[in-house]
């Protein structure tokens, strides 16, 4: 069924909306009309998706041939069901002429903005809150004149019921029904009949014949057969709670509110398969029940009266023996910091968190006292952190260079993200040889843990980098076949 013809066998209100062109720039009037005349015969493409002439049907529908507002969803490809036409008059002739349509888009989503701008029109004429109003817009149209250039103005829609595949390309649809006919392409079945949501909404008129498979020279075919024979996958991943072992490794994260994110973290299993859990801005309080199995608490400092960015605890598997070096917590004006040593085994490992209110002097202060104390029990010192100071911004190297001077040396890499903000305000330094820091994702946090760990490989627990995995699999054509009609009930 032709657009045309459906839009004709509707019984509803109707309106033409024709085109607009007018040139812009100087030029003589007989080369002028000239264009303009030749302009009409432009198929659609050659026009921006505006079409010379629009049948408008209340009841049709309606897809958008034009990028007006993609912020808005108002973009190339958005379908919807034309429900009214306001109407004007041309100044000059007095003709009515369609100046306004109302479309009910089928995302909801589409349009959102455009009926806020028109709440109060909406309210004063009691029109229907989910209609979004479409007016026409101006696009201008290439022309072999370098004089002057064409301009056209109307609807960027075009009518809908059917559609040729290629238009199709990118939508997806409840119900589709797809006309076979002779010609037809595979590439263009599977565009076709992938429109559809579910099996239970595409509908075949004709003969389904399925179409032959690719020749053994067709370039999808052979790009499989390349990839699955010649170019093999580099397998290097690492699973934190499969590779550790007995090694010593720490995750530290600004955990935001560990009362209300406990859970996540117990069911965590890079968080579980750490040696040390280090948490600030724990919001917690001493009636807060934290524990976690296989861990005891080494150290833990709460919110006195009511919940804010407050707070650390220290978790430590139970096997492990520790020794308590030192703690602090200065809580008092512009000036916010909170740290603690805990030794284990020959490393002094230091948590800190540094409020962005505080100044750069207060931060050395406790860091060289941290450190200071530290080294009285051992040489090997790991100081980690959410110190609030962004290692992107060259200013804030000095802060690098003040950890250098106790013989520190940041492991982590510059110019990586430990926020959603994609800044870099949580590391870690350390003067012993062979471990690194790393970030991964939180679910429930602005900030990245950090994951600090010996960069070690036990060769029985990983899979070498440089090995190549062969995925040698012989390719069955008629597979690709079975894609293209999978979804075919």
């Amino acid at each position: 069924m032709s657009n045309n013809f459906y839009a004709t066998s509707l019984n509803t209100e109707g309106a033409t909306a024709n085109a607009y062109d007018f040139c812009v720039g100087d030029g003589l009037a007989l080369i002028k009309k000239k264009v303009l005349s030749n302009v009409k015969n432009f198929k659609a493409p050659e026009t921006y998706g505006l079409p010379l002439k629009i049948d408008l049907k209340v009841g049709a529908k309606y897809m958008m041939t034009v990028n007006s507002d993609t912020e808005d969803g108002l973009v190339n490809g958005a379908c919807g069901k034309l429900v009214m036409i306001d109407y004007g008059k041309l100044q000059k002739t007095n003709e009515t002429v369609p100046c306004r349509i109302w479309i009910k888009f089928n995302e909801e989503k589409t349009g959102r903005k455009a009926r806020a701008n028109f709440h109060n029109v909406m309210r004063n004429r009691n029109i229907d809150s989910s209609l979004t109003p479409i007016e026409p817009v101006i696009r201008q149209i290439n022309t072999k004149s370098t004089n002057f250039k064409v301009e056209r103005k109307q609807f960027p829609i075009v009518p809908c019921e059917a559609m040729t595949i290629y238009k199709s390309q990118g939508g997806t649809y409840e119900k589709v029904v797809v006309n076979l006919k002779k010609g037809t392409t595979r590439s263009e079945l599977y565009v076709a009949c992938s429109r559809s949501i579910k099996a239970s909404g595409l509908y075949l008129i004709g003969d389904f014949v399925p179409p032959k498979p690719p020749e053994h020279n067709d370039s999808v075919a052979m790009m499989f057969k390349t990839r699955r024979s010649e170019r093999m996958i580099k397998f290097s991943l690492e699973f934190p709670e499969e590779s550790q072992g007995e090694r010593l490794s720490v995750i530290f994260h600004n955990v935001q509110s560990l009362n209300k994110n406990i859970l996540d973290v117990k069911s965590d299993k890079t968080f579980l398969s750490a040696s040390m859990i280090n948490l600030v801005e724990t919001w917690i309080k001493p009636s807060d029940s934290l524990e976690i199995e296989g861990f005891k608490v080494v150290h833990r400092r709460d919110c006195n009266d009511i919940r804010k960015p407050f707070g650390q605890i220290t978790y430590l598997k139970n096997h492990l023996k520790y020794e308590s070096i030192a703690e602090r917590c200065e809580y008092s004006g512009k000036n916010h910091i909170e740290y603690s040593s805990i030794k284990i085994d020959d490393i002094c490992i230091i948590s800190v968190y540094n409020s962005p209110n505080s100044p750069f002097d207060v931060l050395k202060r406790h860091i060289n006292e941290v450190i200071t104390a530290s080294k009285r029990f051992c040489e090997n010192i790991i100081v980690v952190g959410d110190f609030n100071i962004n290692l992107k911004i060259k200013i804030n190297y000095k802060f690098n260079e003040y950890m250098k001077s106790f013989g520190l040396s940041l492991i982590n890499k510059l110019n990586k993200n430990s926020t959603n903000a994609k800044t870099q305000i949580d590391y870690c330094f350390a003067n012993v040889n062979g471990w690194k820091s790393d970030y991964f994702e939180s679910l429930t946090s602005f900030h990245k843990p950090l994951r600090i760990r010996k960069h070690e490989i036990d060769s029985q627990l990983y899979v070498d980098e440089n090995e190549q995995i062969r995925t040698d699999m012989p390719l069955n054509l008629e597979d690709l076949t079975l894609v293209s009609i999978l979804f075919i009930p």
